[in-house]
């Protein structure tokens, strides 16, 4: 026989004989690890509990105006010479804000202060005349006519007086009015024109808001308004901070826009808000829909926009097994959800650690509070 031959066939059963040898030594060394059957995996559970309706919270958003927020102006046109008031400042009723020229009124108001005391001496000099003519008609000096004529002259220069007085005030209120003042406790939040321009009567020349006196614009829908009782107090939420304040009233128009009917809140005095602010109305309303609280941690995404949840129940041997149902999320508060879907009322579900855990896994579930006696069968 070939020498080679011989060494390969020698290789070859020595190589099958320590495969076998390593093989037996493997199965003779091999320890079972897994059961046939996995251990119950503890799982904290809880009760889902089938309601009819559920409360949420509902925010609506509003701004915060002011009580009064005007642009004010001068009631006579001219040129501003003079505008002290800026942006920022607080102003008191009767401050100066801002000033016109008063040259041509001054003169206006001196030619008619004039024309007033002349008409007014001419009536003083008829009147003396008519009593003096009054005297001669009685001794028979003057006639009825003279004395008639004097009278009737001393009564028209009395209308003039009138006409010019009138004339006289009238050129001083213009010349008052040259001078625009604070018409209410405010603070100066525009200046609309400069110093050096023509005002036209009623051009508006500064922004006014109010110091105090802030209100809560906020709007809602028609049916959550007519919900609301003015005189009742209700939650705002403002930097962040909630407090408790009144609603004064409820308006009867529908802002086209949004859609919204407006509900005007008085802010307490002491609160601290610029005007502009964003302020949130909240509002507890019940829902009318049919499902039940569970902890958001219960929750497994599913196609379609839908979740899925594990319930936990009885097998035939009377064992605890995860099953998969269907839900539907209706509202999320906090680290709850209220859902609805395949859910039978009372049945027991995966609280957390879901990923744990498969459909078809024994479980062993722990409840929070103490266990139910019984844990409900599919479609029981």
């Amino acid at each position: 026989m070939n020498p080679n031959l011989l060494k390969s066939l020698w290789a070859v059963a020595l190589a099958i004989g320590l495969s076998l040898g390593g093989t037996a030594l493997i199965k003779a060394n091999k320890v079972t690890t897994t059961s046939v059957e996995r251990t119950p995996m503890p799982v904290a559970a809880t009760v889902y509990t089938l309601q009819p309706a559920f409360t949420r919270d509902a925010n609506y958003l509003g701004v915060i105006k002011a009580g009064s927020d005007s642009a004010v102006g001068f009631e006579v046109g001219g040129v501003l010479t003079d505008l002290p008031a800026t942006e920022g400042m607080r102003v008191s009723p009767g401050d100066v804000l801002a000033q016109l020229g008063t040259d041509r009124r001054q003169a206006r108001l001196d030619a008619a202060a004039a024309a007033y005391r002349r008409v007014m001496a001419e009536r003083a000099q008829a009147e003396a005349r008519a009593e003096r003519i009054a005297l001669l008609v009685e001794d028979g000096s003057a006639s009825q006519q003279n004395y008639d004529d004097a009278r009737f002259s001393a009564q028209a220069l009395a209308a003039a007086e009138k006409t010019a007085d009138a004339q006289r005030q009238s050129a001083q209120l213009e010349l008052d009015k040259s001078t625009l003042r604070a018409p209410y406790e405010a603070v100066v939040a525009e200046r609309m024109v400069q110093t050096g321009a023509v005002v036209a009567l009623g051009t508006p020349v500064l922004r006014l808001v109010t110091a105090t006196g802030r209100e809560a614009h906020v709007g809602v829908p028609a049916d959550v308004a007519r919900r609301l009782v003015p005189g009742n107090a209700y939650t705002l939420v403002l930097k962040g901070e909630s407090f408790s304040t009144e609603l004064r009233s409820i308006r009867d128009d529908l802002d086209p826009i949004t859609l919204t009917v407006g509900a005007v809140f008085d802010l307490p005095a002491s609160t601290s808000v610029a005007v502009g602010e964003s302020a949130v109305l909240q509002i507890a309303e019940e829902v009318d829909s049919a499902g039940g609280w569970l902890p958001i941690s219960a929750l497994l995404e599913a196609p379609r926009g839908l979740w899925d949840v594990l319930t936990i129940t009885p097998d035939a041997d009377g064992r605890h097994r995860a099953q998969r149902e269907s839900v539907e999320i209706l509202y999320t508060r906090g680290n709850e959800v209220f859902v609805r879907g395949t859910l039978a009322n009372e049945a027991a579900v995966v609280a957390s650690g879901l990923q744990r855990i498969s459909p078809g896994d024994l479980v062993e579930p722990i409840f929070d509070n103490a266990a139910p006696n019984t844990i409900a069968a599919p479609g029981s």
